[in-house]
């Protein structure tokens, strides 16, 4: 199965990765469900929306200051760097996250489609067009404001209630259905619409390379390899990738 799939990957000329929170999480970045508990005491629309942010902004903005504080020390595992060999290999690969750590980039991927937008920026509420790196700076005199016109800065992630951006995921459905392979990695593949995307290339004709420790919702068959190993040992195998030391 390890071979078989290793030689898919050498022979796709068009391959495409499509990732989830499983690959972050062998990097050690944190699931904001479980994050101190909070989604206990308060809802994911108090903590995560629009209307919260508007409502609330402190207390919106100590749960992201925590989140960004919690993953400030997170580095890419192998995996993301096996990724980046392999993009050095095709001379191309585009990958679709669900993730908004921004890990991808940081391993040196360069074409990342950030299906739930990004922890790494913050941008104006009143959308005046200021944007910025958020970083721990920005909260030092409580909630972080746009200094162009006043307005409370919100980080780029779609938020409770707000649609994917379009076109990032009508490019992701494009690039799913004119691949040739789709490595999914550490997704249970089970949150629509980007749910959709592994299917939309395996209805294509693509194979898919799924590589999680669990069962998730991809079906069996012959063109389905299902890897259940950790993306950050098993990457670095298929790909061919060594660590420097």
């Amino acid at each position: 199965m390890i071979n078989r799939a290793a030689e898919l990957i050498r022979e796709s000329s068009n391959p495409v990765i499509f990732s989830g929170a499983g690959m972050s999480r062998e990097s050690g970045m944190r699931t904001f469900r479980g994050e101190e508990g909070l989604w206990k005491e308060y809802s994911p629309e108090q903590l995560s929306s629009i209307a919260g942010l508007r409502e609330n902004p402190g207390l919106v903005w100590d749960w992201y200051r925590m989140r960004l504080i919690a993953g400030e020390n997170v580095v890419p595992h192998p995996g993301y760097h096996a990724l980046t060999y392999l993009q050095e290999q095709k001379g191309y690969l585009p990958v679709i996250t669900q993730n908004v750590d921004g890990l991808h980039r940081l391993a040196g991927q360069t074409d990342v489609m950030e299906i739930h937008g990004s922890m790494r920026t913050a941008s104006c509420m009143d959308k005046c067009g200021f944007s910025a790196q958020l970083t721990a700076e920005l909260f030092h005199t409580g909630p972080p404001v746009c200094p162009d016109c006043g307005a409370i800065l919100r980080p780029d992630i779609v938020l409770f209630g707000e649609p994917l951006p379009p076109k990032v995921i009508s490019r992701s459905y494009e690039l799913a259905e004119s691949c040739d392979l789709m490595v999914v990695i550490g997704t249970s593949v089970q949150v629509w619409p980007a749910a959709g995307i592994p299917f939309a290339a395996l209805e294509s004709g693509a194979a898919i390379i799924e590589i999680n420790p669990v069962q998730t919702e991809l079906p069996r068959g012959d063109r389905v390899i299902s890897i259940r190993e950790k993306a950050g040992e098993i990457l670095p195998v298929l790909t061919g990738f060594k660590e420097r030391t």
